[in-house]
């Protein structure tokens, strides 16, 4: 047995052992870990599939049990606005979460593929009869395609239940939202969903699951190519070193933000085996490690080429994509061997028109220390009413997930970073308002405010001056924190320094005094609005060994210059110029959109997708709508299709990647090779020059294939080897395939 065999073994009898010891006979449900008091429907699908495996009466009577208990909770009367849809747990009195149709469906649509054999045809046939109704809300939910994880699971469960059921009109329904989320990824280029340790997971999960069960092999392609690129875009951002999904996060809980396991972690320890990704840590109060067995029992089938790139990286390292091109948000995520420092342009939102979502990570910073658990983390959030983690908040998932209150802009050129927040409308009375940045992790730090030492050891507040500072020596990296002017919404609004053990505070405050309603920023519009409240610091990050001790650091940043102005037309500018590098961001204050970045004098506007590392060297990505596009040593030109194209000049590996169904003729050029099709659709060519293998897939008919190499060439055409049917043309060293 290989190793990630191993531990997909291990992981599973883990999470069976568990889903078994929370079994309530009593209503025939797996309990919550954490609230027994509470009941779980989709952990208690997930027993019901561990007994169905481990087979015998006693275990399929169990497991009936479990799946009639699941399918008690779906909504079936017929004038409810959201009949087929489930509740989320059994002391639920209704439907809460419209999600629940489709969490509830993927694991009802695993039981019926799996184990259609073993299950009662009694039982069998009231899971039919439920996942149809389960389909009709889901296609009257409809869900936007940038709400990604539930539109991949609308896809794949419309697909897979509708070949269930024999009705096309779903699976039809299916692949045409598969080609929809398509189209709206490839305007941006990025999953619009970016980058979360637990959701990103999900993604990978149902696009793997879809393409290893449909019957059609167009459909199973496509999922392949998207389970590829959200592949992709998890390499790109996970820093192997830390053993963490860098920032910033689209939706981060406190598993993301405080680096606790997750769901993205598990699949990666099963994948690469990295025990980092397991260990506990002191800054959350659990794990919120879930789906082990689901996890364990997964195809994940990460590409070869993509493993490598989670395993090492060559730093420093770059990252840069498009997730929202119409909202113009964008994220930046930069890695040294010591750190990853992650942001995004502007607050994370959803739909048409946009929602805003209150639990991302828009800027977050992870870096190595010695002592346990071998890492800290700083991240910001916008705080109404000092609420803080784990206090004063209207729900406990609240309280745990600490969402963000404000909304947020923001510009990074590599290692520096300028972050700026302001209110969301707010109708009731509010007793403060503040900008929180927080460091977990700092004790035994040395800090320096304005150049001056701070004692670690001080309790109660440190008064900090705007345009002053923070510096700190922690772990392997120097960081720099400071406070830009904040606007004083009562009387002298501070700025304040707190150190208490493992965590270090600083709030920049706009008001704290008795709760008032700020007529002004009730609806953030009418006769009393004058633009949004300033609120903003500036972040830069260094390796320990680019400077003598923290002393040096806090001088180089004390040379460093800040301004910040704002015009009549509540344009707010912050640059920052610091040693050779200069960086500037330009706001409206009136509706916190972008309008302009530059870094070192240069506009800046972000590309589709592009990573590697920064001196050219090893594997790189880029994603395009350019007709020609060059990487390293491989040049591609296929039309003004939406492209991805990954260069490994060291490995003389190649992937080109067409993910439309556009057609359009492809040379892909390489040191060694050049690779022809005189019409290219959806699909993808993978080049190893090393071997002379290509392998080609593609959707509907492929053109004319030509391959100009010297030696050896293998060519496989939709997993068929096709080398034998490789014509010789009048050509020299090219050889030519017509089709089958």
């Amino acid at each position: 047995m290989n190793e990630p065999e191993s531990r997909a073994e291990q992981l599973y009898d883990e999470g069976a052992a568990s889903l078994a010891a929370r079994w309530d006979d009593d209503v025939a449900m797996v309990r919550y870990p954490e609230r027994p008091e509470l009941h779980d429907p989709r952990a208690t699908l997930a027993y019901a599939g561990t007994l169905l495996r481990e087979g015998g009466g006693g275990n399929t009577e169990r497991a009936s049990r479990a799946i009639r208990a699941v399918l008690a909770l779906q909504e079936t009367r017929e004038q409810d606005a959201h009949r087929g849809n489930f509740r989320w747990m059994l002391e639920e009195e209704g439907v809460r979460d419209l999600n629940g149709v489709e969490f509830m469906l993927d694991g009802l649509n695993y039981l019926i593929r799996e184990y259609a054999g073993v299950i009662p045809d009694d039982v069998a046939s009231e899971m039919r009869a439920a996942i149809a109704l389960g389909l009709a809300e889901i296609d009257r939910l409809d869900v936007h395609p940038g709400y990604t994880n539930i539109a991949l699971s609308d896809i794949c469960n419309s697909v897979l239940g509708g070949e269930t059921l024999g009705e096309d009109e779903y699976v039809d329904r299916g692949a045409s939202r598969l080609d929809e989320w398509f189209e709206f990824t490839n305007r941006s280029g990025a999953p619009h969903e970016f980058n979360s340790p637990t959701y990103l997971a999900v993604d990978i999960a149902r696009m793997a699951f879809l393409a290893e069960q449909t019957a059609d092999p167009d459909i199973a392609l496509k999922a392949r190519v998207a389970k590829e690129r959200l592949w992709l875009h998890a390499a790109t951002h996970y820093h192997p070193g830390l053993a963490q999904l860098a920032g910033p996060h689209s939706r981060s809980y406190f598993d993301g933000w405080t680096g606790a396991g997750g769901y993205l972690k598990l699949m990666l320890w099963r994948l690469l085996g990295d025990e980092a990704l397991r260990r506990e840590t002191s800054y959350a109060a659990r794990s919120r490690e879930e789906g082990h067995t689901g996890v364990a029992l997964e195809a994940m089938h990460c590409p070869a080429y993509i493993e490598r790139w989670l395993r090492e990286k060559r730093y420093p390292f770059w990252c840069a994509e498009t997730t929202d091109v119409e909202r113009e948000l964008d994220i930046a995520t930069y890695m040294t061997d010591s750190y990853a420092v992650g942001t995004a342009s502007r607050s994370y939102a959803v739909g048409e028109p946009v929602e805003q979502w209150e639990s991302p990570n828009s800027v977050l910073l992870q870096f190595r220390r010695e002592a346990a658990p071998g890492y800290g983390t700083l991240f910001a959030r916008y705080v109404i009413d000092d609420r803080g983690h784990g206090a004063g908040h209207a729900s406990p998932r609240e309280a745990e997930d600490w969402t963000d209150d404000g909304t947020f802009v923001g510009a990074q050129h590599r290692n520096r970073a300028i972050v700026a927040y302001g209110l969301r409308p707010r109708l009731r009375p509010t007793r403060s308002y503040k900008l929180s940045v927080n460091m977990l992790g700092a004790a035994g730090a040395e800090i320096r405010v304005g150049g001056a030492p701070v004692d670690a050891s001080t309790h109660g507040a440190i008064a900090v001056h705007a345009g002053e500072a923070v510096c700190i020596a922690v772990g392997d990296v120097y960081v720099a924190i400071m406070p830009l002017e904040p606007s004083d919404m009562g009387s002298d609004a501070p700025i304040e320094l707190h150190l208490d053990g493992e965590k270090l505070t600083l709030d920049i405050y706009n008001y704290r005094g008795f709760a008032k309603q700020f007529w002004e920023h009730r609806t953030q519009a009418g006769p009393f609005y004058k633009g949004n409240v300033r609120s903003a610091f500036v972040l830069e990050v260094a390796e320990r060994r680019e400077y003598a001790d923290i002393d040096v650091f806090a001088g180089h940043i004390a040379d460093a210059m800040l301004a910040d102005s704002a015009n009549d037309e509540y344009v707010r500018e912050i640059a920052y110029a610091s040693g050779t590098a200069s960086m500037a961001l330009r706001y409206s204050l009136w509706d916190m959109t972008p309008v302009e970045r530059r870094f070192d004098g240069a506009g800046y506007e972000a590309p589709m997708g592009r990573a590697g590392a920064l001196d050219g060297t090893g594997p790189q990505f880029l994603q395009s709508w350019e007709s020609l596009i060059t990487l390293g040593r491989a040049r591609l030109l296929a039309g003004t299709t939406p492209k991805w194209l990954v260069a490994d000049d060291g490995a003389r590996h190649y992937v080109f990647v067409n993910p439309s169904d556009e057609q359009a003729p492809v040379w892909l050029e390489t040191p060694d090779s050049v690779v022809e099709c005189d019409a290219f659709g959806f699909g993808r060519v993978e080049l190893d020059d090393a071997t002379g293998a290509v392998a080609i897939e593609a959707t509907g008919e492929i053109g004319t294939v030509r391959v100009r190499r010297d030696g050896e060439i293998t060519l496989t055409i939709n997993g068929v080897d096709v080398t034998g049917s490789l014509l010789r043309t009048t050509e020299p060293n090219v050889r030519e395939f017509r089709g089958f």
